[in-house]
């Protein structure tokens, strides 16, 4: 079952060719371009998009000595995301299995996230809990099995990854922030700030990190250290994440952890993630590559064919900003 899969729900075109579930070779090319911007134009994405992907998907596939027409199976991100980047990699997806003459699968970039562990090593035990953190969502999930996905709650204004976002910018350390803020707090002490962690109860499964930036710059201009403040940051919004995620865990008796999302490559959150799954006793997946790429799309598309080898999307399967819902499904319709 070789599968060509394409990510363009951002700011980053990926490609991947896959046999089923495991990757053969995967190429991604990130947009530098708006690391003066202080954030992602949606216009100048769709066009750097367009540039660069055709001739991407093309050399992947002849990299490989393969021709575009021995793929049986073409998959793309759907949504959410930005429209405009979604439509380039849809739209090409869509015509490349039109032409070929093969079926087309649209994935949910959510549930993308959480299928990079698919066909990974070992078997997920279910039920699972599943924390997507990135720089468009916060969520948390529960998993009764893979097709079963559950919502339990998500932000309630910025996510995580916009938060590093902005509280980065707002400290004058560069775009993206996350990695930032990351590398500073290795320098700080990550209790020498008080912050607020809003919506702290661990019991809800909701996110509210606006206020946070709030306090930060208030805090900034009372003169915080530089380092200080963002290791404090970074421990507040790792804190609150784990605290609601284990909450959930001992909730459902969950077996696995899944992570998914930009935040999870943060140093602190992957070390409190490890303490509490050892803690809980629970097996804590997370994933090699936590930004967008297209072998997470491709192993969402090899779950949906295990799972119904007739499993199709139609060509006018449409590019959407936002997912929602109470169940998160991987195959767009």
């Amino acid at each position: 079952m070789l599968i060509l899969a394409v990510e363009t729900s951002c700011d980053d075109s990926a490609v991947a060719l896959l046999e089923g579930a495991h990757p053969i070779a995967e190429s991604i090319r990130s947009q530098t371009e708006h690391a003066g911007s202080g954030g992602v134009v949606p216009e100048i994405a769709s066009r750097l998009h367009m540039d660069v992907l055709p001739a991407m998907a093309t050399g992947l596939v002849e990299s490989c000595g393969r021709d575009l027409r021995e793929v049986e199976f073409f998959a793309a991100t759907a949504g959410p995301g930005l429209i405009g980047s979604l439509l380039v990699g849809l739209s090409w997806a869509k015509a490349a299995a039109f032409a070929c003459g093969r079926p087309f699968l649209g994935v949910n970039h959510l549930a993308a996230h959480l299928f990079t562990h698919y066909g990974g090593p070992g078997p997920v035990e279910f039920p699972a809990v599943a924390l997507i953190a990135s720089g468009g969502h916060t969520i948390l999930f529960l998993m009764r099995s893979w097709m079963d996905c559950e919502l339990l709650g998500c932000t309630r204004d910025d996510a995580a990854g916009e938060a590093f976002d902005k509280t980065a910018k707002l400290l004058g350390l560069g775009y993206p922030g996350g990695a930032h803020i990351d590398a500073l707090s290795e320098l700080g002490d990550p209790f020498a700030v008080d912050l607020p962690s809003p919506l702290d109860d661990p019991s809800s499964p909701e996110f509210s990190f606006s206020g946070l930036k709030t306090a930060v710059r208030l805090q900034w201009q009372k003169g915080a250290r530089l380092e200080d403040l963002a290791a404090s940051f970074n421990r507040t919004v790792a804190q609150v994440l784990c605290s609601k995620l284990f909450a959930q865990v001992e909730r459902f008796g969950a077996q696995t952890v899944l992570a998914g999302g930009g935040v999870t490559a943060n140093r602190m959150l992957r070390s409190m993630l490890k303490d509490g799954c050892s803690r809980a006793g629970a097996r804590l997946m997370l994933p090699d590559n936590p930004t967008d790429n297209a072998v997470m799309v491709g192993r969402a598309a090899a779950a949906i064919l295990d799972s119904d080898p007739q499993a199709r999307s139609s060509l006018s399967c449409n590019a959407f900003a936002r997912w929602t819902g109470s169940r998160l499904l991987p195959l767009v319709s």
